[in-house]
């Protein structure tokens, strides 16, 4: 019986899906056995578009299609969580398995938190993740670093803290590190990410701590939550998916692996938020940097946590229509909505055509909040402090001018 915590090795029964897929195949063949179980009435994946820089987010009902998403796209920078509640509005009660990175399940989370989700509903399969590669930087690093012609590529990817890349004739390779010294590698919301292993999910998967025989033939398959272990238990007992306990060695190395990752996003972020202060400072480059604004509005579109039907940055009598720039109070609404639960992915900078580092000046607001009132964006435990502050709008009532009687309102006692 599988259990909530546990660690297992699993790959795909079909011999087709394990040659196809990644790391065996396994999270192919888990969303197949969904599908024909009914366990789920459909499944969201990212699937290859023109080539391996372009990617698109599908919806499948039809287990064969599955075959179709086999494989990782290190250059799929979208995120599903905007993409899931469009389609849930649209279809209600649907019950759906979704493949996620460590952003996207924050922001679904988060989505759950103000009932724009439900996630009785919703099988989060994680992806561990050492982030993401903007495609036109990708195009450009294979043609400048790689002197390779990005047309020809045929597979890029991550394995060791090195970028890989392989055409029909040969593979090249430089240290990620290397690479992002020189412009090129991760985004820089990739590169601060702390979230390496979403354990907020049902099931993560992954090939750290993959080793020996095992290696690049099995996923590594974390267990978080009891319906994770169910739709585990039920695929093995089906015989689509082989399964047996991890490695204890393997177990050591994951976690060193993302204790190593984590040591180095720390290091970035440190420097990527030094670069613009805090506090009054930070506001300062806030308003310099936004003054650039066309109000186009890509910046609400792109974010998975923007769901208002009626936004407030689109009302006459807080945001002038017509005023470009915009004044900086439509930045500032924009802030007080999401910032506390701004969940880092990174869509609202890569969407912004006038180069404003949004997704940057979100973070580090997010991460001050995060400070004050102990809140963690993306976690399941805790609700969002502006939540909080409609659930307890009238506290000035109860609890006059007194500040710090506020804060603690809102702070999580177990902080």
């Amino acid at each position: 019986m599988i259990r909530p915590g546990e660690m297992v090795y699993a790959c795909a029964q079909d011999p087709g899906i394990r040659e196809t897929g990644s790391s065996g195949g396994f999270v192919t063949g888990l969303l197949v056995h969904l599908l024909k179980a009914g366990l789920v009435d459909a499944v969201t994946a990212v699937r290859k578009g023109a080539d391996i820089y372009d990617a698109t987010m599908v919806v499948l009902t039809d287990p064969d299609e599955v075959r179709s998403c086999s494989g990782s796209l290190y250059c799929g920078t979208l995120s599903s969580a905007k993409f899931l509640f469009g389609y849930l509005e649209r279809n209600p009660g649907e019950r759906l398995a979704v493949v996620v990175k460590g952003c996207e399940a924050k922001a679904i989370v988060e989505l759950a938190k103000r009932n724009r989700l439900n996630l009785e509903d919703i099988l989060l399969i994680g992806l561990t993740c050492s982030g993401t590669i903007n495609p036109l930087t990708a195009r450009r690093m294979v043609s400048e670093k790689y002197a390779t012609d990005p047309d020809t590529v045929e597979e890029l990817f991550f394995a060791e803290g090195r970028c890989i890349i392989r055409t029909a004739e040969s593979a090249r390779s430089f240290p990620i590190e290397e690479l992002e010294e020189e412009g090129f590698g991760r985004r820089d919301c990739c590169r601060r990410c702390l979230t390496r292993i979403p354990r907020q999910c049902d099931l993560v998967c992954g090939n750290w701590g993959v080793i020996g025989d095992y290696t690049a033939k099995s996923t590594f398959v974390e267990v978080c939550s009891k319906k994770g272990a169910g739709v585990l238990q039920s695929s093995i007992l089906s015989g689509e998916i082989l399964a047996e306990p991890a490695d204890l060695k393997g177990i050591e190395v994951r976690s060193r692996v993302e204790d190593a990752m984590l040591m180095v996003s720390r290091k970035n972020r440190s420097l990527q938020f030094s670069g613009i202060s805090t506090g009054d400072r930070l506001l300062q480059r806030m308003m310099l940097d936004m003054s650039r604004c066309i109000k186009c509005y890509q910046c609400t579109e792109a974010c998975p946590l923007c769901t208002c039907q009626d936004c407030q940055t689109k009302k006459t009598w807080l945001v002038k229509p017509g005023q470009v720039p915009p004044p900086f109070m439509f930045h500032l609404i924009r802030a007080s909505h999401i910032a506390d639960s701004c969940i880092n992915c990174g869509q609202c900078e890569d969407r912004c055509p006038m180069e404003i580092p949004n997704s940057l000046f979100m973070n580090a607001l997010q991460a001050e909040l995060e400070l004050k009132f102990g809140y963690h964006a993306g976690e399941r435990a805790g609700t969002p402090v502006l939540a909080k502050i409609n659930e307890f709008e009238e506290w000035e009532h109860n609890y006059g001018d007194i500040f710090e009687k506020m804060i603690e309102v809102f702070r999580d006692p177990d902080y």
